[in-house]
């Protein structure tokens, strides 16, 4: 499984990653993490606002900070994508 979270270094996109780390606690499988910060390539996901959550390619939140619950339910939905 490939996740990246995507954003500039910003208060939101810090408290995206701590929900991330905190939701793949109660998963066997460790994930490839990327963190996507430059902002060419961000420019890259055409009309994404940041922060972004990226699961296997599938953009599952879009300018939104995802709670524990809502991470664990999109890494259910899309582990085997």
């Amino acid at each position: 499984m490939k996740i990246k979270v995507i954003g500039t270094n910003t208060k939101n996109r810090i408290k995206l990653l701590k929900n991330l780390n905190r939701a793949l606690k109660e998963f066997e499988q460790t994930p490839e993490i990327e963190l996507v910060e430059d902002r060419e390539d961000i420019e890259t996901y055409n009309n994404l606002i940041t922060p972004a959550l990226s699961i296997n390619g599938n953009i599952v939140s879009n300018g939104k900070v995802l709670d524990e619950r809502e991470i664990k339910h999109y890494i259910k939905q899309y582990s085997n994508t």
